[in-house]
Order: C-alpha cells, then sequence, then structure tokens
C-alpha cells in the first residue's frame, strides 16, 4: 500500500513513519528533513497545493503535519497552517481517491467536564482549538477517520511529560504552570500509532486517551523516583490553565484498542531506564 504521510519528520509522525514503513511504501511530505531515513521524502508546505501535486497514486493519507503550539497567540499563521493547509491536504486526497485519516486534539472541548465524551460541547480555548475544530468540519465522519488526542508524550516528545524528565534529569530548574494540581490524560506515542492504524480500515471520530487522569506534579515525583533526582520547580502564576482534561475512550475501545504503555513505562523509557518496572505506583484517579 502507498501511504502518505504529512508532518513525517515531526514527534508523531516519525513515529509512525517508522511503523508503517515495515510493511508498506511510505512517503514523508514536511517542510523539514528527518536526521536519517531511507524512507521516501518529499519536502513541501502544505499551504502550497503544487508542493502536494508532486506526489502521485497514494492510497491512504495520514494528516499530521500543524502549527500544535496551542498557546500561541499568532492566529493568521495557525489558520493558513491548520486550516488552508488541512484543506490542500483534503482535497488532494479526495482528489486521489485515497482514504484519509486526521490527527485532531482534545484541544477543541476546552475545558468541558469530564470524562470528555466525542459528542461533549466544543468550546476551544484558542485558535489552535478552533483551527482543529474546523479541519473537523471539512470530513465526513462516515468517510474519514478523525482522532482526537489528548496528551501525548514519547521519545522525541515536546510536551510537559517529556520537559520533566529532560529538567529533572540535567539538574534544571522545571517551571509549572498554575499550581501543577491540574490533571491531564497522558497517552503514550507508541499507542497513539496503534490507534492511527485503525483508520486504514475505520472511519468515524475517536478521543485517543487512557481514560485516567494524572496530576502535573504526579509527573514530577514519577520522573524523580525513576531518575533518583530531586526537581527544583518554579510556579507561574496569571497562565490560564484548563484544570482538568481526561478522554472517555469507550468509543475507541469497541474498536478493540486498549493503550498498553503505563506512564510510568514511558517515562522510563524516556529518561533511559531499561531496569525492570518498579517502584511508585502513581496517583491517578479514573474520571468520574
Amino acid at each position: 500500500m502507498r501511504i502518505l504521510i504529512t508532518g513525517g519528520s515531526g514527534f508523531i509522525g516519525s513515529h509512525l513513519v517508522a511503523n508503517l514503513s515495515r510493511e508498506h511504501n511510505v512517503i514523508n511530505f514536511d517542510l523539514r528533513k528527518p536526521p536519517s531515513s531511507d524512507i521516501n521524502f518529499i519536502q513541501g508546505d502544505i499551504r502550497n497545493i503544487e508542493d502536494l501535486n508532486k506526489i502521485k497514486n497514494v492510497d491512504v493519507v495520514f494528516h499530521l503535519a500543524a502549527l500544535v503550539d496551542a498557546r500561541s497567540s499568532d492566529n493568521k499563521t495557525i489558520h493558513d497552517v491548520n486550516v488552508l493547509g488541512s484543506k490542500n491536504v483534503f482535497d488532494f486526497a479526495k482528489k486521489s481517491n485515497a482514504r484519509i485519516i486526521f490527527t485532531s486534539s482534545a484541544a477543541i472541548y476546552g475545558d468541558a467536564p469530564v470524562p470528555v465524551k466525542e459528542e461533549s460541547e466544543k468550546k476551544p480555548l484558542a485558535e489552535y482549538g478552533r483551527s482543529k475544530l474546523e479541519d473537523e468540519h471539512l470530513l465526513d465522519k462516515d468517510k474519514d477517520f478523525i482522532v482526537r488526542l489528548f496528551n501525548v508524550y514519547g521519545l522525541r516528545g515536546e510536551g510537559f511529560v517529556n520537559i520533566a524528565c529532560n529538567k529533572i534529569q540535567n539538574n534544571e530548574k522545571l517551571i509549572i504552570n498554575g499550581s501543577g494540581s491540574q490533571t491531564r490524560d497522558f497517552v503514550n506515542v507508541a499507542d497513539v500509532v496503534s490507534a492511527l492504524k485503525l483508520g486504514m480500515k475505520k472511519t468515524g471520530i475517536y478521543n485517543i486517551g487512557t481514560g485516567i487522569e494524572t496530576k502535573i506534579l504526579d509527573i514530577v515525583k514519577i520522573a524523580e523516583r525513576v531518575s533518583g533526582k530531586k526537581s527544583e520547580m518554579q510556579f507561574k502564576t496569571g497562565v490560564k490553565e484548563i484544570q482538568r482534561s481526561c478522554a472517555d475512550i469507550s468509543k475507541i475501545r469497541r474498536l478493540n484498542w486498549e493503550p498498553r504503555v503505563g506512564l510510568e513505562q514511558g517515562i522510563r523509557k524516556i529518561l533511559g531506564e531499561k531496569n525492570k518496572i518498579y517502584g511508585l505506583n502513581p496517583k491517578k484517579t479514573k474520571c468520574i
């Protein structure tokens, strides 16, 4: 099968490229060249339809390319890349009669009560979430596959889990927005890849998380225990933070998908720990 992955040089995209290239003919379309890869790479910008038209005969399009800074105030650039660029990708896929698999975001829900279901009210707090919601409206849930990703972490990630691990390991000060008591649903990139691959045969809209809330400060505790180091934390006030975020994943479970990488296991991998998993049982609460 011939597969196009936009954003294949990014965090999730690079994991997806590595996984799918074992069995399929994969094309990585990205502005950034991958550090080293035998995968067919085409450098291009999704905002330029001519760049996309260089690609011929694809069966599946995984669309991951996007500006992902949920706090960015550059609304015009976010809209140009995430909406106009996505429309180009979707138009290209439809013209190629290719299946579309799209990575949306939990940011579309805003500060919705947890657990968040796919049909929960959508009140995005910033342009990033609004752009992802607008993208969803360009697609057909009966023909396409849309995943709403919660907080993804793992090797090469750039979110809070990775930041905390790196800061603690390097004995650097860790900045915590708010009190650190806010919760997130942290899902490992390996589980995200397995969920995305379902779109090669399935359609619909699905939350991708673990269904478990974990406090920001508990991430720090796990990373400290695994690394054997203590962190120096600085709490930053005045930053608007969603207080609770957690996915209801009952719908994706009906496709026989389950998250398989535990949070401590994932953190150990980031920190390069190869010993048998042991120790801290992180403080987690099922969504209620």
